[in-house]
């Protein structure tokens, strides 16, 4: 949740300084959200690898979908800022629900009995 807002607060701090044009703030966020992901892979946590190309897809798809809808009535900057914004919260959101899913666990025969038909021990 901290990362999250800092990602958010940097990029809408750049895009008010109006540094956006010298250090592309929206990018910056996009860029942040990347790092975090390949700090997930060299962690090497659970899931990492469908988590690091759904949070990229995400965020490619939430951050031009976002660009499409929002109304002409914002300044151009602050439009990249949003879009990129929803797309890094998207990214986030799917990176962390992905990571957090429970491990597959292979289910073995136990103690070398054989599950006949119906499921039911044969002895």
């Amino acid at each position: 949740m901290g990362f999250w807002l800092f990602v958010l607060a940097f990029g809408a701090g750049l895009t008010a300084l109006d540094w956006d044009d010298d250090f592309g703030g929206s990018h910056l966020m996009a860029l942040l959200l990347l790092f975090h992901i390949v700090d997930d892979i060299s962690d090497g946590v659970r899931h990492r690898w469908p988590a690091a190309l759904a949070a990229a897809a995400v965020l490619w798809g939430a951050t031009r979908l976002t660009s499409a809808v929002l109304p002409g009535s914002l300044d151009d900057l602050w439009a990249q800022s949003a879009a990129a914004a929803a797309g890094v919260t998207l990214g986030l959101a799917v990176s962390a629900a992905i990571t957090r899913l429970p491990a597959r666990r292979l289910h073995r025969p136990t103690g070398g009995h054989d599950s006949g038909a119906g499921g039911q021990d044969s002895r």
